[in-house]
């Protein structure tokens, strides 16, 4: 209990800190965005400067001097974050400068300090012919590509700072050392801090996010502790009640198996006393009607006739013990994985499931039973049955926004097995692709002789399957998905298992699924 609580807490410190990872991740996510949306808008701005067609003919021409009228007054029109500009032919020779940086600055963010010069080059090309005329040098301050009123996140606690990208200098105000936010963890006022963080080439700035994680997971971790208890007092109940249990479910078992093996011997008057209406008390009654029974039939069948009839009233009277004794056995197993080893309960347990062994086995040799399945087959074009798969698969691929092509060629597929077993084979693939797609995904239905076989193809664009999940996709009630049954694939490849055939799967997650399914060629006809 104490390494359940220990794993526990880790468990929860763990999730809190890839919670908390998760908010700063989506955070800078979301700076990135506004910030590119306003750097775009400014940018498309600065461009008119030199885009206007006296600024294209005197960069051409390598005017220097006064720049042209039009070039100063878009440049008077632009917002006040906008500092400098300088205009430099291909060589890199100055050729005009405009400067604002003596006027004062009447933004709101300059009361946050977010006035840190960021300088940015931007390329000119003749509007005609795209021929590189030169560039546009351009300072501006921070507030000019922050959002109005900043950056904010959800997270409580969170700092969020922007860095020039070649300088790695501040650009906004910060309570801590700008130093810190380099890292991808540091330790300031005794918290634990993370950090996220993602750099933009245009324009060239850091945007970095930070938290405390100490106080988010403290709750966390304390609720980890509370549940380790509970648990433990949940397990030295439950220890109890196994106890218990196991202690009245053996004295009535022990006297089962010694009528059981009185009967086996030939003791038709043996009688087990009914104590309760439970699993156990169901047992006794059906094992004490099965000897009257047997008794009853003994007398009134003939020498020549007993053998069948004893074996078939047998085996439907060994039928209905077993089902309530197949329900003790799962309880006490149960019981026996929730009880610690070296439980003084223990040996009651494996006494308690010894004496159903006997139990079973001597019940068993009244009933020798052999179940068998089979499936009525012909000689199958596996264009119908796929055909009629697609038809019942597409309302699912629309609904998604998908599409479903099917392309099986002009000749038969002939098989040999059962069509409407083969059709749920092939819906259960394409539902399977419908899931895995996003709106406007596409999945593909192909199939083809290959070499004395069939071979089907049905595959998606979808999301994939993780690597670590390959190998359960065909254990049964394993799904990938919290709405799923994890039946579909464990059905279809057991139908292409009976049909002679097989089912294999090919994923890579992001990428998309292939499954061949591929069945003995059959000759029509044969």
């Amino acid at each position: 209990m104490g390494l359940l609580g220990l794993w526990l807490t880790e468990s929860t410190a763990r999730s809190g800190e890839a919670l908390v990872r998760a908010q700063l991740e989506e955070s800078v996510g979301s700076a990135v965005f506004r910030v590119v949306s306003r750097w775009y808008r400014l940018r498309s701005a600065l461009l008119y400067l030199a885009e206007d067609s006296d600024s294209q003919r005197a960069l051409g021409e390598g005017e220097t001097g006064n720049p042209p009228a039009t070039f100063v007054r878009l440049f008077e029109e632009l917002e006040p974050g906008v500092r400098s500009a300088v205009v430099r032919d291909v060589s890199g020779r100055e050729l005009w400068r405009l400067d604002r940086t003596a006027e004062p600055l009447l933004d709101p963010l300059q009361e946050m300090g977010a006035a840190g010069l960021l300088t940015v080059p931007l390329e000119v090309r003749d509007r005609a012919i795209g021929t590189r005329l030169g560039t546009v040098d351009v300072s501006l301050v921070a507030s000019s590509i922050l959002p109005f009123g900043g950056l904010t996140s959800g997270l409580s606690g969170t700092i969020l700072g922007v860095f020039e990208a070649a300088t790695d200098v501040s650009l906004v105000p910060l309570p801590l050392d700008p130093s810190l936010l380099a890292a991808p963890e540091f330790t300031w006022e005794g918290n634990r801090w993370v950090t996220s963080q993602r750099t933009l080439g245009e324009p060239p700035i850091r945007l970095v996010a930070a938290a405390p994680l100490t106080p988010f997971l403290e709750p966390f971790q304390n609720a980890a502790r509370s549940g380790a208890g509970l648990v433990l007092a949940v397990a030295l109940v439950g220890l109890a009640l196994a106890v218990f249990l196991t202690t009245r479910l053996t004295r009535s078992l022990k006297e089962l198996s010694a009528a059981a093996d009185g009967v086996s011997k030939g003791d038709l008057t043996q009688r087990v006393e009914v104590r309760s209406g439970d699993e156990v008390g169901r047992v006794a009654e059906a094992f004490n009607t099965m000897t009257e029974s047997l008794q009853r039939t003994l007398r009134q069948l003939s020498t020549r006739e007993s053998l069948a009839a004893v074996g078939e009233f047998a085996a439907s009277l060994a039928h209905e013990i077993r089902n309530p004794l197949t329900a003790i056995k799962v309880d006490l197993q149960l019981a026996e994985e929730e009880m610690p080893k070296g439980s003084p309960g223990a040996e009651a347990q494996a006494r308690a499931l010894r004496e159903i062994a006997r139990l079973d086995e001597s019940v068993g040799k009244a009933l020798r039973v052999a179940r068998t399945g089979s499936l009525e087959t012909g000689i199958v074009d596996l264009r119908k049955p796929i055909a009629a798969a697609a038809d019942a698969a597409r309302p699912l691929f629309m609904e998604r926004g998908a599409t479903l092509r099917v392309r099986l060629g002009e000749d038969p597929l002939p098989v040999s097995g059962d069509a409407g077993a083969l059709e749920d084979l092939f819906l259960n693939l394409l539902r399977n692709a419908a899931q895995a797609l996003e709106a406007g995904g596409t999945a593909e239905v192909r199939g083809q002789v290959d070499e004395g076989n069939v071979m089907v193809v049905v595959q998606d664009d979808g999301i994939g399957i993780p690597a670590d999940l390959k190998e359960r996709v065909f254990e049964p009630l394993f799904s990938t998905r919290p709405e799923g049954t994890g039946l579909g694939l464990t059905a279809a490849r057991r139908v292409a298992s009976a049909h002679g055939g097989d089912l294999a799967l090919e994923s890579t997650a992001g990428e998309g699924t292939r499954a061949r399914v591929t069945f003995p060629l059959r000759a029509q006809g044969s």
